[in-house]
């Protein structure tokens, strides 16, 4: 896809709107100029600003008025003889009404300021060329554009001077950044990170849905706190971000902050798309808490989610990030700086590329990754380190890649009902690894195909868990339990299925504990039978359980060689053993007591 491809599908998407959102960019081709029907202003702001505006200047929209405001007036009736409005509505503020002009070459930063500064929301309707800023423009009320009209940042270089639109400390009920094609203009260069579109510090109630957010210097949407408190409630919605050199959204300290169903498109291998890093401070106004980041189709050259906190006080504490798609070099990222995250769930995902879909070393609890599908290509697979009772489950892992998961020094692991396919590893696909000893882990449920190598590989002691209930089809050997793991209390049971040209179990010897003969001989297996079996193949180590058992009949059956069917032997006899005699019938039927005195004699009794 390219890159035109991608921004006209995320603009389409902008129009239609989604199941969840609904909301609507409305502006009627078939009228210009600055007149504004109702119509055409409701639709422009869309439903979900409509809550956003309940309560505040643009609820008398709803209502008729008694008459409309001099000067330039709407042509049209909008409801059937229903209230006209005019840019001189003391509603809001149009940005062509404080010197704005929008022809690509005035200076339009005084306009946009002035009409900030009513404190009224701003409404800026499609102008001929692009409004053009060349410094921040604070706002405290919403921001509305009618036919997506372009702003361009001019001269951007990177600095705290050419940031786009600022949002700081605002506390009302909600402001909508809404409707515009804002671009930062950054081609090239390493000036600074700080010209961010939009720019959010110490707010609440802040919505930024169906802009198309291009090119700036710094982030596309900045959320922080200038170490006064965290924002809360902010939502970047629907929104195309493209081109930016440092991050589509920064979450440098939120709470209650929701990132979804966005088109994310990123050429620059800078920083991750989505940047979860607050700064640090042992006060806790930068804190990053309560995020979902869901919905959203991404294209990037680093990192989708990086979770980067230098904030050893206070983790990052429960993220969402599920039903996303697109590629990356990594999907997920939580591995570097003295801070870390809990309560972090991965779910839904679909991911390609060339990278390693997730790698986490500092989620260090809450760590739940289920029904996610992989089909990166990249050498390296998913790599899960220092996690206590991490649950990665019902995932696809499907890659010509040498492995799917490591685990590295993880605690009380829960692996099941994941598909394994494809995967060309030598020691283990899966992969239990680490400096340290590990216990409790349930590995169940599980399927593994077409995996050329080793299936499962345990490279330290592992104590107190359950191999149980998995299909494991391998090349080389299904499991291979290392000198390393010597001791290891493991319990592969015999609900396992090993097929493929490799042994089940390799170092078995390493093993505290055999519950399954399969460890020893790949195809012996416990079951049940009514008598020595006359068919099929059989091996060596195999025991048939009699299932109607009876006085003095065997109780079961073992293989002692392999054949069709094998050569079998009978296990001891049904209620023919005390402690101190044993019961036997002879040829013609006759049962006989054969006994040891306390003097040490042989008594044999007919019964």
């Amino acid at each position: 896809m390219t890159e035109v491809r991608k921004l006209e599908d995320g603009m389409k998407r902008m129009e239609n709107g989604n199941e969840e959102a609904r909301l609507e960019q409305a502006a009627n081709e078939s009228e210009t100029g600055t007149a504004l029907t109702r119509r055409k202003l409701l639709a422009a702001i869309g439903t979900a600003s409509m809550t956003v505006a309940a309560g505040g200047a643009f609820m008398h929209l709803l209502t008729p008025a008694a008459a409309a405001a001099p000067g330039q007036s709407v042509v049209s009736s909008v409801y059937s003889g229903g209230t006209l409005l005019s840019p001189a509505d003391p509603g809001w503020a149009n940005v062509l009404d404080y010197g704005a002009v929008g022809d690509g070459t005035a200076d339009d930063t005084a306009g946009f300021q002035a009409a900030a500064a009513t404190g009224k929301p701003i409404l800026v309707p499609a102008p001929s060329a692009y409004y053009k800023l060349s410094a921040p423009v604070e706002l405290t009320n919403s921001i509305f554009g009618v036919g997506m009209p372009e702003i361009r940042m001019d001269g951007p270089n990177g600095q705290l001077a050419k940031r786009m639109f600022l949002i700081v400390g605002y506390q009302g009920g909600g402001l909508a950044v809404s409707g515009l094609y804002l671009n930062g203009g950054y081609s090239t260069g390493t000036a600074g990170e700080w010209s961010h579109l939009v720019y959010v510090s110490y707010s609440k109630n802040v919505y930024v849905h169906n802009n198309w957010l291009h090119a700036p210097y710094g982030d596309c949407v900045y959320i922080g706190s200038d170490y006064a408190a965290p924002c809360e409630n902010v939502q970047v919605r629907e929104n195309v971000l493209s081109n930016r050199r440092r991050c589509a959204v920064a979450v440098v300290s939120g709470r209650k902050v929701r990132i979804a169903c966005n088109v994310i498109s990123d050429p620059y291998p800078y920083v991750a798309a989505i940047d979860l890093e607050p700064n640090s401070s042992s006060t806790g106004s930068d804190l990053v808490e309560d995020v979902w980041i869901e919905g959203n189709e991404f294209y990037s050259e680093i990192y989708f989610v990086n979770s980067y906190n230098p904030n050893a006080a206070y983790p990052n504490r429960r993220i969402t990030i599920a039903g996303n798609k697109g590629k990356s070099s990594y999907l997920f990222r939580c591995s570097t700086t003295a801070g870390s995250a809990e309560h972090v769930t991965i779910r839904d995902n679909e991911f390609y590329g060339t990278g390693r879909m997730i790698t986490s070393s500092n989620v260090l609890k809450g760590l739940v990754i289920s029904r996610n599908r992989d089909y990166s290509t990249g050498a390296a697979g998913w790599n899960i380190a220092n996690a206590a009772a991490p649950v990665i489950a019902d995932n696809v892992f499907d890659a010509a890649r040498t492995v799917a998961v490591t685990f590295q020094s993880c605690q009380a692991i829960r692996f099941s009902g994941n598909q394994i396919k494809n995967i060309t590893s030598s020691d283990g696909a899966v992969r239990f690894a680490g400096s340290i000893g590990t216990s409790r882990h349930l590995i169940s449920g599980n399927q593994m195909t077409n995996v050329t190598g080793g299936g499962y590989f345990f490279g330290n002691v592992v104590t107190d868990s359950l191999f149980d209930g998995n299909v494991t089809e391998c090349g080389v050997r299904c499991i291979l339990v290392d000198a390393a793991a010597a001791g290891s209390d493991l319990r592969i049971t015999s609900d396992n299925v090993f097929t493929g040209a490799g042994v089940s179990v390799s170092g078995g010897s390493n093993l505290a504990k055999w519950t399954t003969p399969e460890v020893q001989t790949k195809g012996a297996v416990v079951g049940w039978a009514t008598a020595i079996p006359t068919a099929g193949a059989w091996k060596r180590g195999t025991v048939l359980w009699n299932v109607q058992p009876a006085a003095y009949a065997p109780t079961g059956w073992v293989c002692t060689a392999d054949g069709t069917p094998g050569t079998w032997a009978p296990i001891g006899t049904a209620g023919g053993l005390t402690a101190t005699e044993v019961k036997i019938d002879s040829p013609n039927g006759t049962a006989y007591k054969i006994g040891v005195t306390d003097a040490g004699a042989l008594t044999i009794t007919p019964v």
